[in-house]
């Protein structure tokens, strides 16, 4: 227990210097657009909250989730973790939580900045309950929970397409095809399964819609844990 805790530790420490990645430049300028387009708005007529909540943050969690194996996967290090007597497992949960963590420090940025500039949030909002959704006020946290399904389930897809087919751009690959497919066919691709809550389609169910995408996550994220976890496959790589 104690040698995995230090594991842990150790590789949240690395995880964090993700700065280092140039994937993360690419993000932090899209972020930095994000913010100026928000901050150079009407004060008027504010700017509409899905651009930003959900279709401006899903490609963000896409490309953080391939930023934090892109050391591993990416840079083709797997052959030689995979000999080490350490988790490979472990080190996917890890990214995969951190990722998310990620995803929500910069959703709440924006949605700070958005507050400081308009003086609120107004979008709409699906009840838990399964009433419909109404345009209303809101604040960081409900708006933070409403999307987040949609987020674990971005980053399993992400997850699932670089462990099985051991590259970075087979995550992006997979990822971006569910978010381009879903965005440009308004929804209706997905129907009342789509990641967009503001395109739920007329008496679909907002609870059941989030609790679909939260097993779906659920069930790629197990796969990739299992997948990631046969050393052979890293291994025979090195061997190719």
């Amino acid at each position: 227990m104690k040698t995995a805790i230090e594991q842990l530790r150790r590789g949240a420490f690395l995880d964090l210097k993700v700065q280092k990645q140039p994937v993360a430049l690419l993000v932090l300028v899209i972020f930095i657009l994000y913010l100026i387009s928000i901050l150079t708005g009407d004060q008027g007529r504010p700017r509409t909250v899905y651009y930003y909540s959900e279709m401006g943050m899903y490609p963000i969690v896409i490309m953080l989730t391939m930023l934090l194996f892109q050391r591993e996967i990416g840079g083709g290090s797997m052959e030689m973790i995979a000999t080490y007597p350490v988790s490979l497992r472990l080190i996917a949960v890890r990214k995969w939580i951190l990722g998310l963590i990620y995803a929500s420090v910069l959703n709440i940025g924006w949605m700070v900045v958005y507050l400081i500039k308009f003086g609120g949030i107004s979008t709409v909002m699906y009840p838990w309950s399964g009433a419909e959704g109404v345009k209303r006020s809101t604040g960081i946290l409900p708006l933070l929970l409403q999307t987040m399904p949609a987020f674990m389930l971005l980053a399993s897809v992400t997850l699932l397409g670089m462990v099985l087919f051991r590259k970075t751009y087979g995550g992006l690959a997979l990822g971006f095809s569910l978010w381009v497919l879903d965005t440009v066919s308004g929804g209706k691709w997905l129907s009342g399964w789509t990641l967009y809550a503001s395109l739920l389609p007329d008496g679909a169910s907002f609870p059941i819609n989030r609790i679909v995408l939260l097993a779906a996550a659920a069930a790629m994220l197990g796969c990739s844990i299992w997948l990631i976890g046969l050393r052979e496959r890293w291994i025979m790589e090195e061997e190719e």
